[in-house]
């Protein structure tokens, strides 16, 4: 991509905000989780994908598996549903409660519903919110 193009940094969630929380499986993806990334894509932004699953906690033989915990592993369910992403985030994310953050927005949905499309209009220029969803 063209650096002059990008907008900025788009940190997104795996497990329940892309998929439905079925850990270690991979759920359902979350309805328009897909066509929302792809909008923020092309409109310049970089997607970093940031997950507990491939957290250094994961890393220990006894409970590592490679089908779930690994960045392939993630790697190869966004491609399977043809999500767009630019990274995966391989530092530890925290296992946590909650997150508290100036810049968060929630997610909230399933596979049928969601609110991805009012998400990628809050963070898309006017001119790049009259595509059709």
């Amino acid at each position: 991509m063209n650096e002059q193009l990008r907008r900025g940094t788009v940190v997104v969630d795996l497990d329940g905000t892309i998929c439905e929380h079925k850990y270690p499986e991979f759920g359902a993806p979350i309805a328009g989780a897909r066509e929302a990334l792809q909008r923020l894509r092309d409109a310049g932004y970089w997607i970093i994908i940031h997950s507990v699953r491939t957290s250094s906690m994961y890393h220990d033989p006894e409970i590592y598996d490679p089908d779930v915990n690994s960045p392939e592993s993630v790697s190869k369910y966004l491609e399977h549903h043809q999500i767009p992403f630019d990274e995966i985030w391989l530092h530890d994310k925290v296992p946590a409660i909650a997150y508290i953050d100036d810049r968060g927005m929630r997610l909230v949905g399933d596979h049928n519903r969601s609110n991805w499309k009012e998400i990628a209009d809050t963070l898309l220029p006017e001119k790049f919110r009259q595509q059709l969803w």
